[in-house]
């Protein structure tokens, strides 16, 4: 008997190890030798030719029915999906999301029957964004925790997802979106203000105590979180989002002119990379053929790449694919652990790859680089939506420089070697 129980207890715990390992990162792939592309969105009623092409150029994407996610993993097994939900609010009844991994529809009739649930002004009465009508949560009633952490548990099973994508997370947004409805939010009272409503916390840390309290849950499961917190760029903003999560969707990434903005901003990103950090950065594009700016948040997201970090920029139709994404430089040659390593002058950064290097000016005129010996320049050409056939149009071209010359806010991809089939030229400075 003694010796069943033995070799029970031994497969479950070796079942148990191997399954930890297998969730470490919940299905996210590593990303130390490859450009790991995570699209936002993917539109209804995609081709085949489609669905073949997004399982094998994106890592994941989200916001998918369970029919959408089966005609993927066909072609790609490992395909990340996300559930998406409200962080700190309800959807308004005329607002819909995945409930069940197969419909869209919202649970305002359960949810609007608990009014400690809801946070409420000076008045008593519910607060709701100006953006979009959503409805601001009291996030340290136990009654609602238990039941946000239960009900997204349930929609991210039933959709077979890999974790949640907590939207609209930060609380360094409810001065702009909430505090019109509720003027005690306004300024900077969500990390100074203490409210009786959170047990005596600021918002900031009852955020705080709510996202360990999500994440452990549903890690426990198996899922990861990651709530949108933004682009980091708000100065006063202490809200600790780089260990109470599974990692982070930073929306609007690296947009800014700001020096002193962008330096902060990396080094906050690098507190979560540093950790391993599931990391998404997503940017926006006012045209697709501004290839400066495609080429300034590729060069951004290289220079902090980790292991688990994921980019996606776009302008209209999402569905798109750009060039640039298809580049192989290999693994980086050291991971990063504070900007200063990367810095060559002050506002000049680079960072070396197996096949070639990333360089980016941060400043506001232009820097000529002197390469030891001539490399070969990335520029790109073309890049946009995916046809019903799966086709792209968009190519690389490279040229050999001995020196190069970047503008303000812009950065520069260059090889060791150049692609295959390319043809590159000589260009004397």
């Amino acid at each position: 008997m003694r010796i069943v129980f033995f070799f029970s207890f031994l497969f479950c715990f070796i079942f148990l190890t191997g399954l930890c390992k297998a969730i470490e990162k919940f299905g996210f792939p590593e990303t130390k030798a490859k450009i790991a592309i995570f699209a936002d969105q993917l539109p209804p009623h995609l081709s085949e030719a489609q669905i073949k092409f997004a399982a094998t150029h994106y890592v994941g994407s989200q916001k998918l029915t369970l029919n959408t996610i089966k005609r993927l993993r066909k072609y790609n097994p490992g395909f990340v999906v996300l559930h998406y939900h409200l962080a700190l609010w309800q959807q308004q009844p005329e607002h819909h999301f995945i409930i069940d991994g197969k419909h869209w529809g919202n649970d305002w009739p359960l949810v609007n029957k608990h009014e400690s649930w809801f946070w409420h002004n000076a008045k008593g009465q519910r607060v709701r964004s100006k953006i979009d009508g959503k409805y601001l949560m009291n996030i340290s009633d136990q009654g609602f925790r238990k039941y946000w952490k239960t009900s997204i548990a349930h929609q991210i099973i039933a959709g077979q997802y890999q974790g949640v994508f907590l939207d609209s997370a930060s609380p360094a947004l409810l001065p702009w979106e909430a505090a019109p409805a509720d003027p005690r939010l306004a300024g900077k009272a969500v990390i100074k203000r203490r409210f009786k409503e959170l047990g005596g916390l600021t918002w900031s840390r009852a955020y705080e105590n709510f996202m360990r309290e999500l994440t452990s849950f549903l890690e426990f499961l198996g899922f990861a979180t990651l709530p949108n917190i933004g682009a980091l760029f708000t100065t006063w903003d202490t809200t600790d989002y780089y260990t109470t999560a599974s990692g982070a969707f930073m929306e609007g990434a690296f947009d800014t002119k700001s020096i002193k903005d962008w330096q902060m901003a990396v080094a906050r990103t690098l507190r979560l990379i540093r950790n391993d950090k599931i990391v998404i950065f997503q940017s926006y594009l006012h045209d697709p053929y501004d290839y400066q700016k495609r080429i300034y948040y590729l060069s951004c997201y290289l220079l902090l790449k980790g292991r688990y970090t994921y980019l996606f920029y776009f302008v209209g139709p999402i569905f798109s694919w750009y060039p640039e994404w298809d580049l192989d430089l290999g693994e980086y040659k050291k991971p990063v652990h504070n900007l200063q390593e990367l810095q060559v002058k002050p506002g000049l950064y680079c960072r070396k790859y197996q096949k070639g290097e990333v360089w980016l000016n941060i400043g506001h005129k232009s820097r000529s680089i002197y390469l030891k010996k001539p490399l070969y320049w990335v520029k790109v050409k073309g890049g946009g939506p995916v046809d019903k056939r799966g086709n792209i149009a968009g190519k690389i071209i490279t040229t050999q420089a001995p020196k190069i010359v970047l503008p303000p806010w812009s950065g520069a991809v260059l090889l060791y070697h150049p692609p295959e089939a390319l043809q590159s030229k000589l260009l004397r400075p």
